[in-house]
């Protein structure tokens, strides 16, 4: 176990994950509303929604 959940859980796809976040970068929160409904509705599993939002969230917080 390397404890990195991205790396453990084959069932997620990158390019998944990657439009999650592209969509959180993209579309103002007062359009989209809560994070992982938003995500979820786009067909996200929980898992590729948490994971699009902890990376969204460390852009944001490397770019502050």
């Amino acid at each position: 176990m390397t404890g990195h959940p991205e790396t453990e859980d084959h069932t997620t796809e990158p390019s998944t994950i990657e439009r999650g976040e592209r969509f959180l970068a993209e579309t103002p929160r007062s359009q989209r509303g809560p994070a992982i409904p938003a995500l979820r509705a786009m067909g996200l599993s929980p898992a590729e929604a948490c994971e699009a939002v902890r990376r969204h969230n460390m852009a944001m917080a490397r770019a502050g």
